[in-house]
């Protein structure tokens, strides 16, 4: 079953963006207008619902992609 957001593809688009000349990398670092009344939004109705977690929070998928992440092998100890 696909999962519902590929992190690979959202990537290769902001990459494409980039490199079309749509934006730059430090233009995805501040978050898109509306994201802060969405979240705010977002914390209310999870108020209402009782619900116990953590907000998600804006991120650079490309600031993340090009730091090395761990794996599950890297943890393997003989």
């Amino acid at each position: 079953m696909k999962r519902t957001f590929d992190y690979s593809s959202a990537i290769k688009i902001l990459r494409d963006g980039i490199t079309k000349g749509y934006w730059t990398l430090e233009d995805l670092d501040t978050p898109p207008p509306g994201t802060a009344e969405n979240i705010k939004d977002y914390k209310r109705f999870l108020a209402t619902t009782g619900y116990v977690g953590s907000v998600p929070e804006y991120r650079n998928l490309l600031r993340d992609a090009a730091k090395p992440q761990a794996t599950p092998e890297d943890d393997f100890i003989l």
